[in-house]
Order: structure tokens, then sequence, then C-alpha cells
């Protein structure tokens, strides 16, 4: 380039210069007045942008020497920058829409056309050591000897080198990924609303763009990049078929055309045409360990107590016991340490399903099919959080794999280096240590696991994964059915069967299977190979057999969601409404439920929405016109409180007895804590319970065969499966089944809908990564409901006298009690506080006012209960009454023996709650009562409820008496429902949801999801 000699500046001297360095100016958009270039603009914009900002922090800090020193640097560069000539590079990829977001760029500095002599001969001062702000001690005198220097030390060295010597590359990234400015701070926050909001690109730039001159935040671009950098997270890509015959990894890495339909791999430019995104989990295994509150969470696997014939985790499990004693080999080479022998060494669960991700799909098999992680070593409350769940990576469709081992070859890569253990920092300790990580279950529903673990699955001969029972074949409906015993002879009828014990079934264990695979592996011809694929229902090895912690079939439990409640229960109603595919009959049994009955049991199941509280479970639709609309939670409500009330009448008596045995094996089965002699039991239950459902639907006749399909023979092997790898709340797929509606709520392109999930699920893993690596972004995100801090609002209240009830608002001060309304609080005063004052006196030491207050909250995530009083059944809110609840109170239990002594006892009551009263009972020094506070609430009883309603059936069918008790008596809210299944004028049950059973609720007001649309996952 030809330098020009030009000391003056003015804007009338003309320079000569090659064509090459001729460029555009433009006005300078700070209202300098000067003409600059594009890249001198953002240099100076940006240099004023941070001048400013440093000028509001010193003001903020009072600084004002540090002020007016900024002020005057700013101006310096200004002029300096307004000197400056057109740059030699006039390409800029910046934005000035993101110089106002204040982007942060890294930019090296050019030549000045107005520069006359060359760079290199300009002197540089020799650096000098930073001036410290502080004033030296009087007693620190410089000395002569030490050339001005005093008291420098190693540590001034090293602060020296740090600002003056060549950048250290590991040490400045290092120092970059740990700081976050406000800015990106604010960016990260947003990006998690739009998130976990799906709030599209075009309203995250309205967003950014209106609030501009409040918040800066950067684009989503620089966002993605900077959050790319934060993480450490970055996606592997690998190619697979356009028709998703297979992915091009393993054995298929070298093709260029589809081995299986024969689809070119990459198109006319030599590009793929269909990828698979993986995201690794080491990164985000490692970002864990800095953050302390996570580490703390993640010693729940070594600190869980060993408690023997309990089972109520996991680790209480056979298959975990069995893997500590056993050591890690990879790929036959033993690495000398036992599975969990480290403090740290994670357990995750592989869990995965099919989505159907467009409702009205233009194929019937628009399905993807996401596999993810769930953390085992965190508490139960937390591995569950769709924050803490792993995504790893969705095999893309819009048709089904017919190789998903080739897709798993990543993932099965990466968890055999896991395996042999990764070199990790921890934040607590300040050591490092190595971390290793072991898959050690594979949950998902029949037809997903039947792809992981290689195996024929449902209508096969052999269908089963966990014996090998021989199925039985059906000529009219091509397939097999799986009965404990075979059908009879129509001809003889007085004839015996063969079956099966169903306590003594031959199982599958890893050995034989091993034997069984090695036999079909040493067949040399395609038809011998098959021919012992369907005798042992194997098809073949399974590519997740390399991990060393998963074995087949203890691995592979059976799945709570999909067996119990989205199978087996419906099928049940099926049969008793007479619409059981292929069933036309009740046979010779009489278990039909008249249409009649169905349809009042349709319109009571709607009814009770009114009397069920929001949190026992969503709006129930009408089961007998829409059991489209029902999902897992549904059906779980449903079967274990509603069903029993509204079929109790209606069914025959010999089926409600059998119903009610599979209620009493799903209540079992939710039960928070259990004990491995409770589950024994529970295995003969359920044995008991599948022969008699033979029995009643099948009738061992050969037209009825349809009955056993393999979901009800695979209820014999929950209780194995149980003992082996804890409670079924462990690998259920309710977190399953809200991640994929995450899946569906994000795929909105109609176009690209895989790269769309592709990219939201990479976000999701970097945030959840920044997140566990700093506190402050972990903190402020909500990535659900419930991890919003509960505290008291300005509509509640808490008394020190009762610091475990939180008292809501409607709040009426100065509340007039009723003259029977003060007797029932004497009467309470009375039995409860002083028995020796007569009735009378404590009736005038009643308060005429009161405070009275609408709804209470029970501490530590307890029930929230609206009095009647607060209730307005013609409003929204008022829809689903919350009123009814759960009290104890002490009675006389000879009470209808005149002359037998008192005995006080402690029964639980049903009644309404009316409203809640809180007053100052005043000092009585002649009785000895103090003056003091309190908060009683005003019940009306239900007449004849007595009984505990979580174990037995508890029923009115009026209200009786009213009584005023202590507020902490109310313990919790429970439900009813109105039937008329045995009294022609109806009666009232009580729905007691206060056991102990794990809840089946989970929510999805997040999402804008029309009912039922959960509906759209892959089923058996």
């Amino acid at each position: 380039m030809d330098r020009v000699n030009n000391s003056g500046s003015s804007s009338g001297s003309k320079s000569k210069i090659n064509v090459s360095d001729t460029g555009k100016k433009y006005r300078c958009t700070c209202g300098c007045g000067e003409r600059l270039s594009k890249r001198q603009i953002y240099r100076h914009l940006r240099k004023r942008s941070q001048a400013r900002i440093q000028a509001e922090q010193a003001e903020l800090e009072n600084h004002t020497s540090n002020l007016g020193r900024t002020e005057h640097m700013e101006e310096d560069q200004d002029l300096e920058i307004h000197a400056d000539g057109p740059d030699e590079d006039h390409t800029d990829d910046m934005q000035v829409d993101d110089v106002f977001m204040n982007r942060q760029v890294e930019e090296t500095p050019s030549d000045d056309e107005e520069s006359t002599g060359d760079w290199y001969e300009v002197g540089t001062p020799p650096p000098s050591p930073p001036t410290s702000p502080f004033r030296p001690p009087e007693d620190q005198v410089p000395s002569d000897t030490e050339e001005g220097y005093q008291d420098v030390n190693a540590d001034d060295y090293r602060e020296y080198e740090r600002w003056y010597a060549e950048d250290c590359e590991a040490e400045l990234r290092e120092f970059v990924q740990e700081t976050l400015t406000d800015e990106e701070i604010d960016s990260i926050k947003m990006l998690a609303i739009k998130q976990f909001g799906h709030i599209s690109v075009r309203n995250y730039e309205r967003i950014r763009y209106s609030f501009r001159d409040r918040i800066r935040l950067l684009s989503l671009q620089r966002m993605g990049t900077r959050l790319a950098f934060l993480s450490g997270v970055k996606p592997e890509d690998f190619d697979c078929c356009v028709n998703v015959c297979h992915a091009f990894t393993d054995q298929y890495a070298d093709e260029d055309n589809c081995s299986s339909c024969g689809a070119p791999r990459y198109d006319s430019q030599g590009r793929p045409r269909k990828i698979c995104q993986y995201i690794p989990f080491i990164p985000r295994f490692q970002a864990l360990f800095n953050n302390p509150d996570m580490i703390k969470l993640l010693e729940h696997r070594h600190n869980y107590p060993e408690t023997p014939g309990v089972i109520n985790d996991f680790f209480d499990g056979q298959l975990y016991k069995d893997l500590r004693k056993t050591n890690t080999v990879v790929n036959g080479v033993d690495t000398g340490a036992k599975f969990f022998s480290g403090k740290y060494d994670i357990a995750t669960s592989i869990l995965s399903d099919g989505v159907q991700i467009f409702e009205n799909a233009s194929e019937a098999t628009a399905t993807c099919w996401p596999i993810m992680l769930q953390n085992l070593n965190l508490p139960p409350a937390d591995r569950a959080q769709l924050r803490n769940i792993i995504p790893v990576c969705v095999i893309p469709g819009p048709k089904q794999p017919k190789d998903f081992d080739s897709f798993l070859v990543p993932f099965v890569k990466e968890c055999q280096a896991a395996a042999r253990g990764v070199k990790t920092y921890n934040v607590c300790t300040g050591e490092y240590f190595t971390l290793r990580h072991h898959p050690v279950l594979v949950s998902g529903d029949m037809q997903a696991i039947k792809h992981y673990e290689q195996m024929k699955g449902p209508n096969a001969k052999v269908p089963c994964r966990g014996c090998l029972q021989v199925g039985c074949y059906h000529y009219k409906q091509r397939t097999y059915y799986i009965p404990l015993a075979q059908p009879l002879d129509p001809r003889n009828p007085a004839a015996t069967t063969t079956s099966y014990d169903p306590l003594n079934l031959p199982l599958r264990t890893q050995n034989n299977m091993k034997r069984q695979i090695d036999e079909m592996n040493r067949q040399t011809r395609p038809k011998d190979y098959e021919e012992l694929a369907k005798k042992y229902g194997i098809s073949g090895p399974s590519i997740l057999d390399r991990i060393p912690s998963i074995s087949r079939p203890s691995s592979y439990p059976h799945e709570f969601l999909h067996l119990f409640l989205l199978n087996h229960g419906p099928n049940l109603v099926d049969l008793w409404t007479g619409s059981y595919k292929n069933i036309n009959d009740a046979g010779c049994e009489d278990y039909l439920i008249s249409k009649r009955d169905w349809a009042a049991i349709g319109r009571e199941t709607e009814a009770a929405n009114q009397w069920l509280p929001t949190a026992f479970t969503r709006k129930l639709p009408n089961i007998q016109t829409s059991p489209n609309l029902y999902c897992g939670e549904s059906w779980s409500f449903w079967l274990i409180y509603v069903g029993p009330i509204v079929l109790y009448g209606r069914l025959p008596d010999k089926y409600y007895r059998h119903y009610m045995e599979y209620v009493n094996i799903l209540k079992c089965l939710l039960e928070f804590e259990n004990t491995t002699a409770r589950i024994e039991q529970l295995r003969v239950e359920i044995a008991g319970y599948v022969e008699r459902f033979e029995e009643y639907y099948y009738q061992y006749n050969y037209d009825r065969l349809c009955v056993c399909k393999l979901t009800v023979h695979a209820l014999l092997h929950v209780a194995d499966d149980i003992l082996r790898c804890g409670p079924v709340s462990i690998y259920w797929s309710f977190g399953t089944e809200r991640y994929c509606r995450e899946i569906i709520a994000c795929a909105r392109s109609m176009v690209i809908p895989y790269s769309a999930i592709n990219k939201y699920l990479l976000q999701m893993a970097q945030l959840a990564t920044v997140a566990a690596r700093f506190a402050e972004i972990r903190k402020s995100l909500l990535f659900g409901k419930a991890d919003i801090p509960v505290h008291t609002s300005r509509m509640e209240h808490v008394y020190e006298e009762y610091p475990d009830i939180i008292l809501r608002c409607p709040r009426l001060p100065g509340f007039k009690l009723e003259q029977n309304v003060r007797k029932r609080i004497a009467a309470h005063f009375r039995r409860k506080v002083n028995p020796k004052k007569t009735f009378s006196q404590w009736l005038k030491s009643v308060p005429h006012r009161a405070e009275r207050w609408g709804k209470l909250r029970i501490d530590n995530r307890g029930d929230n209960i609206r009095s009647a009083r607060a209730t307005n059944p013609l409003s929204s809110y008022g829809s689903r009454d919350a009123s009814f609840v759960r009290f104890v109170h002490e009675v006389d239990r000879n009470a209808s023996r005149s002359n037998a002594p008192i005995e006080m006892v402690e029964v639980v009551g049903y009644g309404r709650l009316d409203f809640i009263a809180a007053l100052v009972l005043p000092a009585d020094p002649l009785f000895g009562i103090d003056e003091r506070l309190h908060v009683l609430a005003h019940i009306t009883e239900a007449k004849d409820a007595y009984g505990d309603a979580t174990i037995e059936r508890v029923s009115y069918t009026k209200l009786g008496r009213s009584f005023v008790l202590d507020v902490t008596a109310v313990k919790h809210v429970v439900g009813r429902i109105e039937t008329r299944g045995v009294k022609s004028g109806g009666g009232w049950v009580i729905i007691d949801r206060s056991g102990s059973l794990v809840q089946t609720v989970f929510y999805q007001e997040q999402l804008d999801l029309e009912p039922g649309q959960e509906l759209g996952v892959v089923t058996d």
C-alpha cells in the first residue's frame, strides 16, 4: 500500500491512495459529525459504550478520582480514533445493531493510513508494574538501593508476569470461561426463558429490541457461541441414511450408498443428506463438580444407608450389590477397579421412547426416538426434574430405524471411556479425581426395549424378555399369545391342559442368553440363524452389551407406566364395556357392564371434577365418551381412586373383587417405602391375579386367546424386577413423557423439524451445564414450578404460635362471630384448655370479633385448602372444590355407654372447612390461663363418615354437626365423588390421597398443549 505524508487532519486536504485502499465512509452515529469507515465507527462506539459503563460503575462506587481519569481517557481515545484514516480491511461481519447490544469481540490492530513511519520504528517504553491504588503505610520508606522498588517478592513478580508477559492461552481461557458479565448473565436467563417457554426467534428479537435501553441482550448467534464456549459441550454429528435405515458408523462407515435401501449418502455437492446429532455427556458430568451444591447432591449414592430387607431405591436392589463386587472390564481389559468403588462414581439409567412429533402426521410413522440419561446419584426428588435429565441424542425420523445399534455407536464408545475413568476437578476439595460413569438400567416401553435389547418382542413365538415361555399361535389372528395354560379342546371340555407355574417360570439369565447367541453366531446359513432366533426370541447381539455395567436381561426391567396404566388398565375397561378387539361377548362369564351403567359411570366421573382439588389430578374427561383423552396420570387416578367408587354395585361382585386385587397391586408398587418381604408377597398376589384373570376373561377358550397379551404375562416379572432393580419409580417413564412433550413443542418447523429438535436439545444441554458451572445462573433459572422458592407473599401470613400453618387471603379483620359460633368456640376451649372453667364462663371469655381467613397452606409442601366461605362455585377458581378436609379429633370411646368411664381416643374424621378464625383469648389468672393467640378451624363434619379412607371405603349421605377445632387438627385436603351405584338416592364417597403412595402427577401447564396430546407417544 502506498503511504501518503499527511500531517494535517483538515477535511480540505486531499490524499493520494491506491484504488484498492478506497473505501466508503459513513457519518458516525454518536453525533460527533465525523465520517469514518464501518470498522472505525464500530470501534469508536464500542469504546464510548465501555467508557460509559466504566463511568457508571465508578459513580456508583463514589470513586470520583477514578471517574475523572476514565472520562479523560475517553476523550483522548475519541480524538485518537477520529484521527484514524480508512481501514485496510473493509469487510466487517459485525452489524450495527449488535453495537447497541454491547457485543464484545476481539479485534486486531490495523495500520493507520495517515501514519508517516513504520510501526516497528515506534519506540516502545519499558513496562512498569501497575500502580497500587492504596496509599503505602508511613513506615514503608522507599530505599535508594532498590532503585524505587520496595518489598518486591515472588507474588509481585507473578502479578507482573500476569499483566505484561506473553499471554498464556490455557490460563486466559480458564479466566474467560469462569467470568461472566452482567450482559451474559441476563442473556443466559433470557435464553432459558426462550427455551423452556418455547419463544420463537422473532419474538426473542422483539423482546431484545424493545428493552434495549434497560437491558442488554446478546444476539442468539452470539449467545449460542458464548454458551458453547462456557459449557464446553460440543455436539458430534454423524451421517445416517436419508430413510433412517441405519447410521453410517461401525460396519457402515465406508458406505457411499445405504446397503438396505440403496439411497445415496451424499448429495450432488458432497454433503451428507441426513445427519444425527450426538451430545457427549462427559463434559456435562464434569461440569457438575464445579458446583458445591450439586456435589453434595451427587453424594446421595455414596451416603445411602445399607438397610437389610428394605427396597426403597436402586441401591437396595440386587443388581447394584452384585456390581459393587465385580471388577470393571472394558473390551476384555480389567481396569482393576470395582464398579462404584469411587465416592463420585455416577450411576445412570438409559431412557428412550418413540414420539410422534406432529399431531396429524402425513405418515403414520412420523416419529423420532429420543435417548436420554437419568442421574441416579441424585436424590429421587431431583433426578426426575427436567433440568437434570441428560439428553444424549434423538434418532431422527420419519421412519423407524432398521438398525438401532448403528445410532448408539458414539454413545457406547463414550460409555466405555467413562467406565475407564476421566480426570475431573472437584471444586470442593480443590483436587483432581477419577470420575467414572456406569449406565445400569435401560427403560422404555416394550417397543423401544425390543430394539435396544435386540429381542423379538411382542407377537413373537418367545416374546417375553424375562423368561423362555413359548407362546400359543392363533391362526386367525396370525400371531402368538402367551397364556399360562393352553386352550382347552372344544371337542373334549373335560380334558386337562398343560400350563406354566407362574411362580416357577423358565427365567432368562445372562449365561443362557450368551450361550444362545453364541449358538446363533455359529450358524453359517441365514435360514438356520433365523430359526434359532425365532426359537429363543432373540434378534441378535446388542451393542449395549459392550457397556460393562449393562447385561441382558438384568438391566431391562419392565416399565410401570406403559405396562400397568396405558395397557392393562384400559384393556380391563374394554373387556367390561364389550369393546375389546375380537371379543364380542363375555363367553361363559358375566362381567359386562350395561350401557346404561357405563353411561352413568362416565357422567359421575366427569361430575367428580368439581369435588376433586386440582392438586389431585388434571380434569378427568367422560370415560364413556372420551377414553382416548386419558393419559398415564389420568388412568392412574381413575384406576386407583375413581374406579373402586363408581364400579361398586355395577361391576359384578366376583369381578369387582378381582379388580380390587389389581388396585392393591398398584398401591403396593407406588408405596414410598417397601420391604423385600412385602415384594415377595406381592409376587404371590400377582400370580394369583393373573391366574384368575385367565379364568374369568380368557376362559381357556381358543377363540378368546387374544386376551392373553404379553402385557398380562409381563406382570409376573414385576416383583423380580423390583428386587433386582429397585422400585418402579426408579425406571418409570413419567419423566420421559414430559421430556417428549418438550420435543413436540419445539418441533415447529414442518420442513426441517429434526434440525430444530437438535438445536433445542443442544441448547438445553448447554444451559444445564452452564447452570451447574455457575451458581448465580443456577439459582436464577426457573427450570420448573417445583424449583420456585416458596415464601410467604403479601397475601399470606404466619403467626409465631403456628409456624407450620400459612394463612392466606381473603382476610376479614373484625369479623363478627355469630352466637352459635361463639358457643362452639367456648366448648372447644373448655374441652382443650381448662375443663374446670364452666361453659358459661368460657362463653363470656370468647371475644365477639375475630380475624377471619379464607384459605390455609400447610408448610413443607403440604396441601392448599380453600374454605367453603372463600369458594364461589360460579367462578373459575371455584370449579374445583378444595374445602373438604381430613382432620383428627378426640372422642369418647364409651360415649354410647352411660355408666362407662370416659376414655378419649384420637380418630380420623372428614368434613367441610367452613372458615378459619384467629382470635386472642384473654388471660384469666383465676384458672391459670395466659393471654394467647388461637387459630381455629370451623368444620361441618360428614355424618357417619367413619374410618380411614386411605385403606377402606368411607361414605356419607349428608353433612352433620358443626364444631370448632384447632387449625393444627386439619391434616390434608380430600376429594369426594357422588355415586348412585349402591343407593338410588345417591351418596358421597371420600377420596383420601394422604397415604404413603408416590403420586403419579406431573404438570404440563408450562406448555400450550391440547388435552391428550401427550398420547402421541408410541405405545405397546
